[in-house]
């Protein structure tokens, strides 16, 4: 459960037991688990490749403010440029969607307030899973690397290709 571990600590004992158990209860989970949604006075959604549970417990507010500290290691206006993307990086690779309403100066999102929903992505290593691709986006004549676009719906593994194919190409010789 390292994996899972990394991104538990960030939630209040009250939620950290709840997600806990779930995963105990169904380890199969644990292995196919690729978003906890937690929204405020929503209940808990876990997001898995085969279906989705929901842990019925309503996050309040607060505790939306303690994950997010926690996330911001108790200082958010540390991170506040991180947060006007909508997202932080975890360690882990993991990414925290976040939702609130933004802040504007001109066309620039400056801030986000009332933040209502925290959206947690699981990342996972797929060893070799771009080992196909990887041959078609070296030029070897050259020595570089095509220009590459890499799209698909949300949740497809693009984060997990590209991470892939760095390994590949960092470890050619």
């Amino acid at each position: 459960m390292k994996n899972i571990d990394e991104i538990l600590k960030y939630f209040p004992s009250q939620i950290y037991a709840l997600l806990k158990n779930t995963l105990l209860q169904n380890l199969e989970l644990e292995n196919d688990l690729q978003e906890i949604r937690i929204r405020v006075e929503r209940p808990i959604l876990l997001k898995s490749r085969q279906a989705d549970i929901i842990i019925d417990y309503k996050v309040s507010i607060s505790e939306i403010l303690q994950i997010l500290e926690k996330l911001c290691d108790n200082s958010i206006y540390a991170y506040k440029n991180q947060i006007c993307e909508a997202f932080l990086t975890i360690k882990g690779g993991h990414r925290v969607g976040i939702v609130g309403t933004a802040v504007l100066e001109g066309n620039k999102i400056i801030n986000l307030k009332y933040i209502t929903s925290l959206n947690f992505r699981i990342a996972r290593e797929v060893i070799g899973c771009s080992n196909h691709l990887v041959r078609e986006i070296i030029d070897t004549e050259n020595g570089t690397i095509y220009n590459t676009l890499i799209v698909s719906p949300p949740g497809k593994g693009k984060t997990t290709m590209l991470r892939d194919i760095i390994r590949n190409i960092s470890n050619r010789k």
